[in-house]
């Protein structure tokens, strides 16, 4: 499911069903699935899930059923694609899974990158930038992570960084760039340091060279707005910057339990007209949820990082690192994008992260921790004492 909307990103968006998209009908049908197999992780698959995130899930659902609105349906189902997708990937995680997860990632992230790069260059819309970009910094974080055994394994990363450039989008530009110097984690521990400070310099001179020699990009970046100064450089902000202070404004007027969900939506609609996303999920969450929902928000995402890397210390296997890649570049998108509702983002970012999350944090070769918990909680008598 995911790998397949990993394909198809946001073409199913442009077909028009009555008054909704496919790609709206699509999501709303997928959490229904999800909901209806959700006791098959109750227990097991959940207990992967930060309780801070399930909270806001919860939060976001009682909301919505208080201050119901379509935009608020449609952040629900993402958020439900998310937060289940990382309980149902950790219940069946293995190493083996996972393996081969990220292999087939990366494949999709170079064909992908491929179509993109071709009907960018023939003038055919295959797929919209920001739409396409995104996706590509979840593809890329596999296709980073993945052991480089041949020639697609060593190529993947170059390719889909090359497509994302080619969009112009300056948010996942500058991510998939610095993902780059991620590839050191391919390398024995002992070898990293050193390689990555090369690689860090080797990624400023390719940014260098790239804003020096490729207009377009380096247009994207300083013509515009000029909104926001950056080391004596006034950096485009496309207009967001108006857009941001008067989401944050509107925010003020319900702190605590925010608007309800997809109150920003209808907000920055009314407000702008063409403009139709806060581009930016933190406002987005605090205008939505307020400060208990950011709260809960923030807790589960720095939960969720902190077990990532404690597999990391402890295995160092390829799939944390692709999650910890996963979820960095999301919430680094999340400053300037709309990557809460996209469900070609979240629903690929959560498989990553709920096979990481339902493995074990020591080495094991097969059985999960998910499962391992489901196995704990079957062989404990009324009095908790395991038999």
């Amino acid at each position: 499911m995911a790998v397949t909307t990993a394909i198809v990103i946001d073409t199913s968006g442009r077909i028009a069903i009555g008054p909704a998209s496919l790609s709206a009908l699509t999501s709303l049908a997928i959490t229904a699935v999800i909901i209806a197999l959700a006791p098959l992780v109750v227990g097991a698959g959940l207990a992967a899930v930060p309780l801070p995130l399930l909270l806001f899930w919860a939060f976001v659902v009682v909301r919505l059923v208080l201050s119901p609105n379509p935009d608020g349906l449609q952040n629900m189902a993402v958020l439900t694609m998310f937060t289940f997708g990382i309980a149902f990937s950790a219940r069946s995680a293995t190493m083996e899974i996972a393996g081969a997860t990220l292999r087939a990632f990366a494949g999709v992230g170079v064909l992908i990158a491929v179509v993109f790069a071709i009907g960018t260059l023939s003038g055919a819309d295959v797929y919209m930038t920001r739409a396409f970009a995104l996706t590509a910094l979840v593809l890329l974080s596999a296709a980073v992570a993945l052991p480089p055994t041949d020639l697609m394994s060593r190529t993947a990363p170059f390719v889909i960084v090359g497509a994302v450039v080619l969009s112009l989008s300056r948010t996942a530009s500058a991510i998939s760039i610095l993902m780059l110097v991620g590839l050191v984690v391919r390398l024995r521990r002992g070898h990293r340091l050193v390689l990555a400070c090369g690689a860090v310099t080797g990624v400023a001179l390719m940014t260098g060279v790239l804003m020096l020699s490729f207009e377009p990009l380096r247009n994207r970046f300083l013509v515009g707005d000029n909104a926001v100064e950056v080391g004596g450089l006034a950096i485009n902000t496309s207009g967001r910057s108006a857009l941001w202070e008067a989401v944050g404004e509107s925010a003020k007027q319900a702190p605590f339990l925010g608007h309800g969900p997809g109150s920003a939506v209808v907000f920055v609609t009314e407000r702008f007209g063409a403009i139709t996303q806060p581009h930016n999920e933190y406002l987005r969450v605090l205008h939505d949820e307020g400060l208990v929902g950011m709260v809960l928000f923030a807790l589960g995402c720095l939960l969720v990082l902190i077990r990532i890397v404690e597999r990391i210390a402890r295995t160092d296997q390829p799939i944390h690192w692709a999650a910890l890649f996963a979820m960095s570049a999301t919430l680094a998108a999340a400053a300037t994008d709309n990557v809460l509702v996209y469900p070609f983002v979240l629903l690929p970012a959560s498989v990553l992260i709920g096979l990481s999350l339902g493995l074990p944090r020591d080495r094991h070769p097969r059985v999960s921790s998910a499962r391992a918990a489901e196995h704990r909680a079957g062989t404990r008598g009324l009095t908790g004492v395991t038999r």
